[in-house]
């Protein structure tokens, strides 16, 4: 359903970790929407009675020079979140602007008033050894391949390469009064308990989790777990987003008020794939996987009234599309990369907002066809020729014609002239591992475009005969895609990373060792 919105008009909607907060239109600037925050918050749905007199949501968490929790949405490109209930129409606080600068989605405004909340609830140790602290201050810490100096506004502390055998220092928390975000991998070590008491840390990534994991009296906000020997995963209060790879096998998920106030992403999705148990009341959901998309998952979570399926590979498909139809909620419904898509792949489901980017030529037609006079709200972006596509599918830059037809296009024949010439290469012994240790092909943890320094390789590696032969073909990669960047000025800091993946994953099927192409491309690019 179509909403037309009136400056005044308030909606109240569930926050992310708990609660209910409130948000106002503030006016209209061009075609879009400039919204604010309400100073509000409950445990329950408030009336539109109880918001008379409520001013706006200031923010004191650091000094903002727009101190108002607002912001700019374009209709166009953000459909209205299916929680956001609309109460009603009341005066605009005094003092409230009707445009701003900043532009972003619907719930920002609540999202910032959450964070707000969080910060004042530290403890005031904690909010003074952040704000008092002198970021170039040089700290020693020990990443796992010995000690290193960082500085003391390090945001991300990065141990997943820590040996399982060595005990490990957690005092250097103690020197790191602006760290986040820790990423993990194996036992925990002590991590749990460090976790505790560093409430300032809300973000986890842990690879290779055990079979139990206890998050219950931390303050971790957002996790990302996976794991074949994960079994149960027991979650804080106020916990917002929970990304967790999805095998097939059995997991039980503790979460206040069985997952009602988080979003939940299953990644590396498969058909296999079983959907965690415990978060009955999800009502935000993303899959991501390659190939087929398990469709069928979704009917774990009944409450579900947003839903993203993204495929990680072309073409993608659903496995049982049927199964969309066990979310009678179902209101926002975004497809990404859905390339084996057609216009009857799903039933007819009780959707506003369908939203596709990447598909068809001829299924976007055939969709426009079809929704033409149905309440759903459609958008479809990033549709391509069906004979494009047949030689561009796999293209790692398929989707940089969406913003410019002639860069993509290059970018797509640099890709693929780069792959054929690797591919008619003769079959060599693959190089010896670098210094490090690393096998070809193998990811490091923390790579050099991460850290900024530069690897170093053994010098019998730089001399392998296939080093040689595939060197000048990755170089020339590279070069095209320096060019294309000064010509057409198109590489921003996404497709940074996507011709960094591109430039790896071929690296990787020449045999290259993972030290050296990480050394390569950050060498080799301009952009």
């Amino acid at each position: 359903m179509r909403k037309q919105l009136r400056t005044g008009d308030v909606a109240i909607a569930p926050l992310p970790g708990g609660g209910f907060g409130a948000c106002q239109v503030s006016g209209f600037d061009g075609e879009s929407v400039v919204v604010h925050a309400l100073d509000w918050f409950s445990p329950e749905p408030p009336r539109l009675d109880d918001l008379h007199g409520a001013g706006p949501a200031i923010l004191r968490r650091h000094r903002f020079r727009e101190p108002i929790a607002q912001t700019s949405v374009a209709p166009r490109y953000h459909p209205l979140p299916p929680d956001f209930t609309w109460l009603g129409n009341l005066p605009v606080p005094a003092g409230v602007p009707t445009d701003v600068n900043s532009i972003s989605t619907w719930d920002w405004p609540l999202i910032a008033v959450v964070l707000d909340r969080a910060w004042a609830d530290l403890p005031a140790e904690v909010r003074d050894a952040y704000r008092l602290s002198r970021g170039a201050d040089p700290v020693t810490v020990d990443l796992g391949d010995g000690p290193r100096v960082e500085t003391a506004a390090l945001g991300v502390l990065d141990l997943a390469s820590y040996p399982v055998g060595r005990p490990v220092d957690w005092s250097v928390l103690e020197r790191l009064p602006r760290c986040t975000q820790i990423r993990w991998s194996g036992p925990d070590r002590g991590l749990t308990a460090a976790l505790e008491r560093h409430p300032l840390i809300g973000s986890l990534v842990w690879f290779d989790a055990p079979e139990t994991v206890d998050l219950s009296r931390t303050r971790v906000v957002h996790l990302t777990i996976r794991g074949d020997a994960l079994r149960e995963l027991n979650l804080p209060p106020r916990f917002r987003n929970l990304a967790i790879d999805g095998i097939a096998s059995a997991r039980t998920v503790h979460a206040p008020d069985d997952g009602r106030w988080l979003h939940l992403n299953l990644f590396e999705a498969t058909p296999a794939t079983v959907a965690p148990t415990g978060l009955s009341q999800v009502r935000s959901l993303s899959i991501d996987g390659a190939g087929v998309l398990p469709a069928g998952v979704v009917t774990a979570f009944p409450q579900t009234h947003t839903l993203t399926l993204r495929r990680s590979s072309a073409p993608g498909r659903l496995d049982t599309p049927a199964a969309l139809t066990e979310l009678p909620g179902l209101r926002l419904l975004t497809m990404l990369d859905a390339y084996a898509l057609d216009a009857e792949t799903f039933p007819d489901l009780p959707l506003d907002n369908l939203v596709i980017d990447g598909l068809r030529a001829s299924t976007a037609r055939d969709l426009r066809t079809r929704f033409r006079r149905s309440p759903v709200t459609l958008r479809l972006s990033g549709a391509k020729a069906d004979r494009w596509l047949a030689t561009n599918m796999d293209n790692p830059f398929r989707d940089w014609s969406d913003d410019n037809t002639r860069a993509g296009a290059a970018a797509c024949r640099a890709y693929a002239t780069a792959l054929r010439a690797l591919d008619a290469l003769p079959r060599l012994a693959p190089p010896p591992p670098t210094s490090a240790g690393q096998a070809a092909g193998a990811r490091p943890s923390t790579s050099a475009r991460e850290t900024g320094s530069r690897p170093s390789t053994d010098a019998a590696a730089v001399a392998h005969p296939a080093i040689a032969a595939v060197e000048p073909v990755l170089r020339e990669l590279v070069d095209k895609l320096n060019a294309l960047d000064e010509k057409f000025d198109i590489i921003d800091t996404i497709r940074r990373e996507e011709a960094g993946d591109a430039f790896m994953a071929l690296a990787a099927r020449a045999g290259i060792p993972t030290t050296l192409a990480d050394e390569w491309f950050d060498t080799w690019r301009d952009f």
